[in-house]
């Protein structure tokens, strides 16, 4: 089986993340994918935004 980890993006903290994990939940699963870790982020896409991944 395959390890895999998910990521799910929102904008800002009032944003929800949960039916984009659920969707990706749900691809793993018919994938035979074992979820080892989930990730949130909650950022802004602006430019000045000084993110660093």
């Amino acid at each position: 089986m395959k390890r895999v980890t998910i990521y799910a993006r929102v904008s800002t903290k009032e944003q929800n993340v949960d039916m984009q994990i659920i969707d990706l939940r749900a691809y793993a699963n018919v994938r035979g994918l074992e979820i080892v870790h989930e990730y949130i982020d909650y950022s802004s896409g602006s430019k000045n935004d000084e993110r660093i991944i």
